[in-house]
């Protein structure tokens, strides 16, 4: 196990390049289940939740791999299994990715019930629903699933709230299905569309209704055959080091990136007073020395609105503006699990619910499941600011969390130590060693 030492206060200036996207890798690498052919991901990036799914997919029968440091070259004309081994099923929520592909070339997947982090309960049941809907069987017990079908078919899927994973388990299901399927309510993040890309490359017949956006018609077809691809770049690290620049008062220019897909979040930057200018596939964002943040609502809604997982890190930027803010989750129940951690460092936040914040609360408003009689859950912070955060110990409970106490540790005067480590590795490459490009004191350290 490891931690991080960081010496804070100082601005992080200079430039760096954003990594592919792991919520869009991921399911690419899935995706090569679908074909005997060889499927070549460009821009992969190289962190642990990728790993994950890569060590999956090998232990299914998929030759893997890398043709340089960041093209992954796959295979699976020699798949021998479609049982997820139950030590990696448990490891990442990526897991669940692999039942539709595997259901839909095999005709059975048996999978464990998944992990990931801790920020909701975040069951499967959509999943589920759309595979019973093409015609599977599923059966749970002992904490492992158990699904199978003779033939996918072709069938109307709406899902009553946003469903990335779940949008996405239902394109790969279907796109060797017998007939149509008509997806609607569908998630229309950049990483769906990017999938579909890919897809469409390897022959699947998928369309996203010009007319209609979250309405996506796929044509089963037969076989699907190899193909090459670039992923887009990561927009939540993307955002993770725009903050870093706007919290330590820096200057950093982010290169790989899609300006067009962090439309919302640099909306609010304009609003605080943060600086940035777009170039084509280039985002520059500076603070100047003296500028006084404005205060500003967030609240989290599916693409093309406030990511959930911008939530976390904005936070540190609210705690420096000039006066209160309120951050709405509406995503997942438990985003502010992190919050008792920033108040070790000095942040003023207090975490609500709906009511006690003065809004109504509306179950239909938000994308987690809940129960008549479940207590109203605390989906909003209040933060109060400016506040000068000071070094201090902080342990980091998940990876978009975790993110943000690093966030909040470079702009803090001295040093501040964090564990937990590995929640970072998941989901960012070399991130310490870019900050360290950029100017910070950050080392890593093994904990005693």
């Amino acid at each position: 196990m490891q931690k991080f030492l960081i010496e804070g206060g100082i601005p992080l200036k200079g430039q760096v390049q954003i990594s592919g996207a792991k919520n869009a890798a991921i399911k690419m690498v899935a995706a090569s289940l679908l074909t005997s052919d060889e499927v070549v991901l460009e821009n992969i990036p190289r962190i642990d939740d990728v790993g994950v799914i890569v060590e999956i997919v090998e232990n299914l029968g998929v030759k893997t791999e890398f043709l340089d440091e960041h093209t992954l070259g796959l295979r699976a004309d020699e798949v021998f299994s479609s049982e997820v081994p139950h030590s990696l099923g448990v490891k990442s929520r990526s897991s669940v990715i692999t039942i539709g592909p595997l259901l839909a070339r095999f005709g059975e997947v048996t999978i464990p019930e998944p992990g990931g982090c801790r920020i909701g309960l975040r069951p499967i049941d959509r999943h589920l629903m759309v595979l019973e809907k093409l015609g599977a069987v599923v059966s749970h017990k002992g904490g492992v699933y158990k699904i199978s079908v003779p033939r996918l078919k072709g069938a109307e899927i709406n899902f009553d709230k946003n469903t990335v994973m779940g949008t996405e388990n239902a394109i790969l299901a279907s796109v060797l299905a017998e007939g149509e399927t008509v997806i609607t309510n569908a998630a229309e993040e950049p990483e769906v569309d990017d999938l579909i890309v890919l897809l469409v490359k390897m022959g699947a017949r998928i369309k996203r209704d010009e007319s209609e956006s979250r309405r996506i018609v796929v044509e089963g077809v037969r076989e699907l055959a190899g193909a090459r691809h670039r992923i887009l770049p990561d927009r939540n690290e993307a955002v993770t080091f725009a903050v870093a620049a706007a919290a330590t008062r820096g200057d950093v220019t982010l290169t790989d990136v899609r300006p067009l897909d962090l439309t919302a979040f640099l909306a609010k930057l304009e609003k605080m007073g943060v600086g940035f200018d777009i170039q084509k596939q280039t985002l520059r964002v500076w603070l100047e020395e003296g500028t006084a943040l404005e205060p500003v609502d967030v609240e989290s809604v599916p693409h093309p609105g406030f990511m959930t997982d911008w939530i976390q890190p904005f936070c540190i930027l609210l705690a420096q503006a000039n006066g209160v803010s309120l951050a709405h989750e509406t995503i997942f129940e438990n985003r502010f699990s992190f919050v008792d951690e920033l108040l070790k460092a000095g942040a003023k936040i207090e975490v609500l619910t709906p009511s006690e914040a003065g809004i109504a609360f509306d179950p239909g408003r938000y994308g987690f499941e809940w129960l008549e009689g479940d207590r109203e859950p605390k989906v909003l912070a209040r933060v109060h600011g400016p506040t000068s955060l000071f070094g201090s110990r902080l342990a980091i409970p998940d990876l978009r969390a975790g993110a943000t106490l690093i966030l909040a540790a470079l702009a803090a005067e001295g040093q501040s130590e964090t564990s937990g480590v590995e929640h970072i590795d998941r989901g960012y490459e070399n991130f310490d060693e870019k900050l360290r490009n950029l100017g910070a004191k950050i080392e890593r350290a093994e904990l005693e």
